[in-house]
């Protein structure tokens, strides 16, 4: 089914691509505009506002009209068409993107510009983007690739920017009410948004409202996934202030509240566990402008970002074997079936700001970025535990973490693009980039460790050169440095991450990548074909080595937090090589018709201290998506046929054939395959239609796996929806 698919692909492609030739007979006054890839702005790749067909560098976009489209559940599934991006579920209340081969803090998150991430995010797939509420978002940018010179450490697989709705200006009337309402048949659930906008004179805002509820989900044939149930509030405030022509002030919260969002992809092993979240991010932006003169903009942006993991995890009973004796009431908690109950708290404050200006001289010609930003993080952890005399939760000598740590970065950084030969429409533009950041660590008592206290101080650099011809073609050359400093959860932190049992190590140094980018952008007025291809290389990847059992007894842990987990250190030893192409082909619309496809293929490698190389861990599968869109304008209605697909993943390391989420025996659950092949390949056929018989009243229904195939994302513990049937009904006053 897959090889068929990746055929329908590349055929829709190939048909795209033979239509050219057909759009140059229609005259040229006919031809719609290019809002995707020709005039469409972007501001993430390098800090300043540019047409995307500008940038020489890979970036997708999804934009407002295409969000509200999607209906996305959560933040991730916004990502899910995304070209490159490999959104990973390990619970249906997570879902962390692969970008390029990495995942987890090697890719950046921000909001609004503003860092998201903090020194607590967990190395590997993890739940925090799905702490986003996606009603509060205007538009998604993701870079592929590195951006640590603008943004610092993490930024190596790429940047996932998170534009949030702005307020209304410039309305007839002073104030408008607008909401969403959306419902899912495969969750048996879904939610609402309500927001008030309200404007006077110089002064704009809105307060808005969001509530989901998602019942368990429901794969193929109607298997109910277990504790795949949650719910998500949200709020979220936003207000600006015009104090002059050139002077704004801007201001903004963002909270968001995950309750009950249940993991079993251990559940077979007697193991599960909630996740309850509380997130703030707040922060207050000064903006100028000039209307004249060499300076464009400079921004000054103070922000305060506080994060609350509560992880309540079970035990249940298990036989000789590993595997849970009763596998229901270890899913209904049954106090006779447990063995113990685990509560980890964590939370982080993190002050932060930055600081930025952006110069032009030489009539536009060269345009200069610089600034200089920092993050403070203040950590607080604690554990609880209880045993089945009593049941009484009592509390631990240390959490997660160890109580008080902190964590500081602080950074400046410099970006400049010149057009070195200009002439007609022609630009050969060269441009280059340097950051250096320090970042400074305590963590007090550390288990087997002591006091742990590290500074390191990184420097990256970027170059590239690239040539456009008007808004037909683009060629370039990158060459990206990404960093990123190793974080709290790897050096100081004990306990159970997932898959693995880990003990601290302070000794752990940062991570450099180097990627060499070539790419083309090619825009005939009909067809517009984007392709990249890249090669990134990490000399000191960290990799993890299997501690024996006198050491970590030694540490005082003990047998029972163990289990049959594997107990592993990380250190810097390895190095990974990941190389990759990215394709996007759409066309414009002809006769109301229009079409998009887009694949991507990756192999990683990674070669041990040992000198021995095997594949790198859990690298997503060849993948892509091929649609065929009819839309009228006049008629204010659309329709939407697309297939998305994945090619088998059998090159696998040794940490997912030890990985229950990739290779768990079904005939035997809670056991590995003796000779695990991997994840089977899918693809499913998916429809969506839309309808605004008024301007102020808007209908979507999309219908999702139509087939009803049985399938899940590599690497993910949960199984991807059956047929989902999603209606999403919008309106304002």
């Amino acid at each position: 089914m897959c090889r068929c698919s990746f055929c329908l692909t590349v055929f829709v492609a190939l048909a795209l691509v033979c239509a050219a030739a057909m759009a140059q007979e229609k005259p040229e006054e006919e031809l719609e505009p290019c809002d995707i890839g020709v005039s469409e702005i972007v501001v993430t790749a390098s800090l300043t506002e540019k047409k995307k067909f500008e940038e020489p560098r890979c970036i997708e976009v999804i934009p407002a009209k295409k969000l509200q489209e999607r209906a996305p559940k959560s933040t991730p599934d916004a990502l899910d068409e995304a070209v490159g991006v490999h959104v990973q579920k390990t619970n249906a209340g997570a879902g962390a993107p692969f970008i390029r081969g990495l995942v987890g803090p090697e890719n950046l998150i921000l909001i609004d510009g503003v860092r998201y991430n903090n020194s607590t995010f967990r190395t590997g797939p993890n739940q925090y983007l799905g702490l986003i509420d996606p009603w509060s978002i205007k538009r998604l940018e993701v870079l592929h690739g590195p951006g640590s010179v603008l943004y610092g450490s993490d930024a190596m697989g790429g940047v996932i920017n998170i534009l949030t709705l702005d307020p209304m200006v410039g309305a007839e009337r002073p104030w408008r009410l607008s909401g969403r309402l959306m419902g899912a048949s495969a969750v048996a659930g879904g939610g609402g948004t309500l927001q008030g906008d309200y404007e006077r004179g110089d002064y704009a805002g809105y307060l808005g409202l969001s509530h989901n509820v998602f019942s368990e989900v429901r794969a193929a044939g109607g298997e109910v996934q277990p504790l795949s149930d949650f719910t998500r509030s949200s709020i979220r405030f936003k207000d600006q202030y015009r104090l002059a022509d050139d002077l704004v002030v801007k201001g903004a919260l963002f909270s968001t509240m995950i309750r009950d969002a249940g993991r079993v992809d251990r559940i077979n092993r007697g193991r599960g566990r909630f996740y309850d979240n509380d997130d703030i991010m707040a922060y207050v932006r000064i903006e100028r402008k000039p209307a004249a003169g060499w300076l464009r903009v400079a921004r000054l942006n103070v922000s305060l970002h506080y994060m609350r993991e509560l992880d309540r995890a079970f035990r249940c009973r298990t036989g000789s074997g590993g595997a849970v004796l009763d596998l229901q009431a270890c899913l209904d908690q049954d106090e006779d079936n447990l063995t113990r109950r685990d509560e980890a708290e964590d939370s982080v404050l993190t002050p932060g700001f930055v600081a930025s200006a952006e110069a032009r001289f030489w009539d536009n010609r060269l345009v200069a970025i610089l600034g200089a930003e920092g993050y403070f993080d203040f950590v607080s952890s604690e554990a609880r535990r209880a045993m089945p005399e009593g049941w009484s939760m009592e509390k631990r000598d240390r959490g997660n973490f160890s109580d008080g740590s902190t964590y500081r970065s602080v950074g400046t950084f410099v970006r400049a693009e010149l057009d070195a030969w200009r002439a007609d429409d022609s630009v050969v533009a060269v441009s280059g980039g340097a950051r250096m950041t320090t970042f400074n660590a305590f963590a007090e008592d550390v288990p087997g460790v002591g006091d742990v206290t590290y500074a390191h101080a990184g420097f990256v650099g970027s170059a590239g050169i690239n040539f456009r011809q008007g808004s037909l073609l683009n060629l370039y050359a990158d060459f990206s440095q990404g960093f990123r400093a190793p974080n709290l959860q790897e050096t100081t932190a004990m306990g159970d991450t997932g898959a693995t049992f880990e003990i601290p190590n302070g000794d752990l140094e940062p991570v450099k990548s180097n990627t060499f980018e070539v790419g083309y952008k090619l825009n005939t007025g009909f067809v517009h074909i984007y392709q990249s291809g890249f090669v990134t290389r990490m000399p000191n990847a960290i990799e993890r080595e299997t501690v024996p059992a006198e050491e970590w007894e030694g540490l005082g842990v003990q047998a029972a937090d163990v289990g049959s987990q594997r107990v592993v250190r990380r250190f810097n030893s390895a190095e990974a090589t990941y190389r990759g192409t990215e394709l996007q082909v759409w066309t414009e619309p002809f006769h109301n018709l229009s079409a998009r496809s887009n694949f991507a293929w990756l192999e990683g490698e990674v070669e041990n201290s040992a000198g021995e190389t095997q594949p790198a861990r859990r690298v997503p599968p060849f993948s892509g998506l091929a649609a065929l869109r009819y839309e009228s304008e006049r008629l204010r209605f659309y329709v939407e046929t697309y297939v998305k697909w994945a090619s088998r993943q059998h090159q696998l390391n040794e940490g997912d054939l030890a990985d229950l989420r990739i290779c768990e025996d079904p005939a035997n659950p809670g056991q590995l395959l003796a000779d695990c092949e991997g994840t089977a390949g899918w693809a499913t056929y998916n429809a969506r239609a839309g309808f605004r018989p008024l301007e102020q009243l808007g209908f979507n229904l999309s219908v999702e796996n139509l087939t009803d195939v049985r399938y899940k994302y590599h690497g993910s513990g949960i199984l991807a929806p059956g047929l989902n049937v999603i209606l999403e009904v919008s309106g304002s006053y």
